[in-house]
C-alpha cells in the first residue's frame, strides 16, 4: 500500500493541479478581462478625432477607469495591472497602430493585459513552467448610431443642406438653437445663418418637444437636467414635434453653461471642461412639419444668447455626435455610441 501511494503521489498531486492551479489560472485571465473591458471603453470616449484625444484615451486605458485601492488589481486583487499594451485603429477590424500620426478618424482602441500566475501544483508533470503567462484583449469602438433617446438636448438646428453629411454647417461656425422673434430675424442671428431663415410657422423658436412638453419649467428640465419623457427613440425620418412661442430657454442655457468647469473657453478648441457645454442635437429637414436628417453635437460659447428678448441663441457647430460623452466622436459626421466589439 505504501508502494502503491508514492506511485499514485505525482498523479493526485497533478490532479489536485488541475483544479488548483488550472481554477486559478482562469480566474486571473478573467480578471485581466474585466480590466480590459472597462479600460478599453473608458479610454473610447476620450477618442475625439485629435492628438490629444489618443494621448488621454492612452493614459486611461494604461491605468484604469474609476479611483480607489480596488482599481487596476487582478490575481485576486493581490497585484496591479503592470504590462498593458494599447494600439489604435479607423476600424474595428483594420490595422491597429500603436501611435498614430494624428487622431483623425481612430475611432477603435485595442487594449490587451498580461501577467504571471506562479503555478504550486501542476509544475510536478514534467514540461510545466512557472510562472504561467496569461493574457485578455478588448476592443472598444465608436460604432455608429441610427437614433438616440436619452442624452438629447431639446433643440434641432435648421440644415441648410438636406443632402450634405455636414448639414452645410462648417465646423466652428455658429448656427441657431433659438430663434429671435420673427420680426428681429432678419437683423438678429447667428453668423453661420446669415441670409437663412427657419422653416415652419413664424412662431417656431427652434426648441422641440422630446417628451417634456410645451411647459417653461419642463423645458428647463429637459435642457438642464436631460429630463424627459421621450416615447420613442429619434431616428432618421422622425417627425419633429416644435415648442411654440417664448420659452424661458436662455436663463436654461446659461445654467447649464454655469455648471462647465469651464466657462471661460471662447470656442471648442480653447476648451477643456466637464462636457456641460457639449449638447447633442436632432437637426430637421426645414419642412413642415419637420423630420430629422442627423444628429450632430454643439458647442455653447459664453453669452449664448445676447441680451435673451430679441436675440438668437447660438451654439457652435462640432460636427460628429458621441452619446453621453464630454466632446464629439472621431468618426466623420453622425451620431456614434461607445461599446465593446471584442
Amino acid at each position: 500500500m505504501l508502494i502503491l501511494a508514492v506511485a499514485s503521489l505525482p498523479a493526485l498531486i497533478a490532479m489536485l493541479g488541475l483544479t488548483v492551479d488550472v481554477g486559478r489560472l482562469y480566474v486571473a485571465r478573467a480578471e485581466l478581462q474585466a480590466f480590459v473591458d472597462s479600460a478599453a471603453t473608458a479610454a473610447c470616449y476620450e477618442l475625439d478625432g485629435t492628438a490629444l484625444g489618443i494621448t488621454n484615451a492612452r493614459a486611461v486605458a494604461t491605468a484604469g477607469p474609476g479611483s480607489g485601492a480596488s482599481v487596476n488589481r487582478w490575481d485576486f486583487a493581490t497585484k496591479t495591472v503592470a504590462s498593458v499594451q494599447i494600439a489604435f485603429s479607423q476600424t474595428s477590424s483594420g490595422a491597429y497602430e500603436t501611435s498614430p500620426a494624428s487622431g483623425t478618424g481612430y475611432r477603435f482602441i485595442r487594449v490587451t493585459a498580461s501577467g504571471p500566475v506562479p503555478l504550486y501544483f501542476v509544475r510536478v508533470l514534467p514540461g510545466v513552467v512557472s510562472p504561467r503567462t496569461v493574457s485578455a484583449t478588448a476592443i472598444a469602438g465608436q460604432g455608429a448610431q441610427s437614433s438616440i433617446g436619452d442624452g438629447v438636448a431639446p433643440f434641432s438646428p435648421d440644415a441648410h443642406d438636406n443632402l450634405d453629411l455636414n448639414f452645410g454647417f462648417a465646423v466652428g461656425q455658429q448656427y441657431t438653437l433659438k430663434w429671435a422673434p420673427p420680426g428681429q430675424r432678419d437683423k438678429n442671428f447667428c453668423a453661420g445663418d446669415k441670409g437663412f431663415l427657419p422653416g415652419g410657422g413664424s412662431s417656431e423658436r427652434g426648441y422641440i418637444d422630446v417628451g417634456q412638453g410645451n411647459g417653461n419649467s419642463a423645458l428647463h428640465d429637459a435642457i438642464v437636467n436631460n429630463d424627459y419623457n421621450l416615447a420613442m427613440p429619434l431616428t432618421v425620418g422622425s417627425l419633429v414635434i416644435m415648442v411654440q412661442g417664448n420659452k424661458s430657454v436662455p436663463d436654461a442655457i446659461d445654467e447649464r453653461f454655469n455648471q462647465d468647469s469651464d466657462t471661460t473657453a471662447a470656442t471648442y478648441s480653447d476648451y477643456h471642461g466637464n462636457g456641460r457645454r457639449i449638447i447633442v442635437v436632432p437637426v430637421n429637414d426645414r419642412g413642415d412639419p419637420a423630420v430629422v436628417v442627423g444628429f450632430a453635437s454643439f458647442f455653447v460659447p459664453p453669452n449664448s444668447c445676447g441680451d435673451k428678448n430679441n436675440t438668437p441663441c447660438c451654439g457652435e457647430y462640432l460636427g460628429s455626435a458621441l452619446k453621453y460623452s464630454t466632446h464629439q466622436s472621431a468618426g466623420g459626421p453622425g451620431l456614434y455610441a461607445v461599446k465593446l466589439f471584442r
